[in-house]
This record gives structure tokens, C-alpha cells and sequence, in this order.
């Protein structure tokens, strides 16, 4: 799943050390010796770097992490998974993100948009349906009465993810919701919240 931002900048100063002379008296290189001479490097750049222009697919863990009991009161049973057109789809996405949100191609039950603003890259969306539910580094919260797991890095990155059910026997038990947005117009979980709504209220209670 996403959008890596690269912030701070390393500034080097060099020393006129090197440059100071020696005493002594120089010597020439022997015959074969191969001279080496150095040249001072200049130091680097003390502005900013501009944000890129395009965002990066955030990736999800394949990997279940979680221990912990769940707490499931709306239990969604889903051992196929449905179209993202039934449930979701770029008109609710574009509207709940303030973009123009375009489908790509799904792949049982990936669900990835891409997003942008009058022709200008402004993030993805994903909803996705996954087998596994990773809590690493997440916090813990509830949704609809339901175990779930937010995870945050920076105020333009948001996913939620929420536990559909504690069956271990049944394929989908997690609803997977990421976002990265340039310019929100509210606080981006705030956001994914709206979403992930949107897309809970669809999903088939058995399947």
C-alpha cells in the first residue's frame, strides 16, 4: 500500500585542515608510484527537497501478528470475495477524499484507486479484503464494535484495519483501509473512517 515522503537535510562542512602546508621537504614519487590527488568536495545543499509529485502504493504485510482476543459485534462472513463495484466504487471514493478517484484493475478483493486533483497526483485509496491481520506498530481502537487497528506515520498517510471476524476458518476476515492524500481537507483518518464506513455497511453479513 503508497507514498514515502524524504524530509531533513545532512549539511557537511569541510575543514581547511588538509589545506594547510607541512613542514619538511618535499619528495618525488618514485618511478611506478602512482600519484593520488584529491579535490575538495562541495558540501551539500542546506535547502529543502520538494515533496515528489507522484505517490508510492503503500504495501500490506502478508503476515498475521496478532494474538490478542477479538471483539466482533458485527461479524462479516466472507469466503468469496465480492466485486469492489458492490461495495465501493470511484464515485464514493472521489467523494469522500475530495479528489477524482480512478479504478485500477481488481484482483480478488484488491481494491486500489488512484487519486488526483484538476490532472494533479494528489494519493491512493485502497480497500482491500485480507486473510491476515498485522498489529504491528498500530494502535488499537474499535469499529462498529469490532477489534481494529489504526496505523499513522505522517498527517498525509492513514490506514485502518478492522477485524470482520475471529473465525479462523473463514478466508476474509479483515477489511483493509489505506489512504494517502496530499492536502486533506480533514484529518486523514478522520477520512478513512468515512470510508471504511462507507464500504462496512456493504459487505454481506454471510456469504
Amino acid at each position: 500500500m503508497i507514498r514515502r515522503f524524504m524530509c531533513g537535510v545532512a549539511l557537511v562542512s569541510l575543514t581547511a585542515a588538509c589545506t594547510q602546508p607541512t613542514p619538511g621537504t618535499p619528495v618525488a614519487a618514485a618511478p611506478g608510484d602512482t600519484v593520488i590527488t584529491t579535490t575538495e568536495q562541495p558540501p551539500y545543499p542546506t535547502t529543502e527537497p520538494s515533496y515528489p509529485t507522484q505517490t508510492t502504493r503503500p504495501s500490506l504485510p502478508m503476515t498475521t501478528t496478532s494474538a490478542a482476543p477479538l471483539t466482533i459485534a458485527k461479524r462479516k462472513t466472507l469466503t468469496t470475495a465480492p466485486a469492489c463495484t458492490t461495495f465501493v466504487t470511484p464515485t464514493d471514493v472521489g467523494r469522500l477524499t475530495g479528489t477524482t478517484a480512478t479504478a485500477e484493475p481488481e484482483d480478488k478483493g484488491f481494491c486500489s484507486y488512484t487519486l488526483d486533483r484538476s490532472g494533479t497526483p494528489a494519493g491512493v485509496a485502497m480497500i482491500v479484503l485480507h486473510e491476515s491481520l498485522d498489529t504491528q506498530n498500530t494502535q488499537s481502537t474499535t469499529f462498529e464494535g469490532n477489534s481494529a487497528f489504526r496505523l499513522t506515520t505522517i498527517d498525509t498517510t492513514c490506514d485502518l484495519r478492522i477485524a470482520l471476524t475471529d473465525d479462523q476458518s473463514v478466508k476474509f476476515r479483515v477489511l483493509w483501509v489505506s489512504l494517502v492524500l496530499s492536502g486533506p481537507a480533514e484529518p486523514i483518518c478522520t477520512t478513512v473512517e468515512k470510508l471504511a464506513r462507507n464500504v462496512f455497511g456493504k459487505l454481506p453479513d454471510r456469504s
